[in-house]
């Protein structure tokens, strides 16, 4: 089991081939900028007097934090599915076989 988390980087890396991947974590990418940014609007238009366009925006923003919940329970399903890729570390490098020799 890895004691560190997986970044949406590293997942690209990992599978660049795979479109579906890279469409999920482009969107989950997407949301996390929308969800931080929406809450800065929603802030800003509170303390302009604009209540209603401020619960607007926290509607909004939850309703973005919905869908990247849904989308983040496929992209594990995804994961899942995938066909286990091995892992060469960036400090690895293979030793020459015998006919490099």
């Amino acid at each position: 089991m890895r004691n560190t988390p997986l970044r949406l980087s590293d997942l690209r890396r990992a599978h660049a081939a795979d479109a579906t991947l890279e469409n999920l974590l482009r969107t989950l990418t997407e949301k996390m900028q929308a969800c931080s940014t929406l809450t800065v609007f929603e802030y800003e238009a509170g303390n302009d007097g604009h209540e209603a366009l401020a619960t607007a925006f926290r509607q909004v923003a939850a309703t973005e934090r919905e869908s990247f919940t849904l989308l983040l329970e496929h992209l594990r399903r995804h994961l899942n599915e995938l066909p286990a890729q091995p892992r060469i570390d960036a400090g690895y490098q293979a030793s020459p076989s015998a006919g490099d020799r």
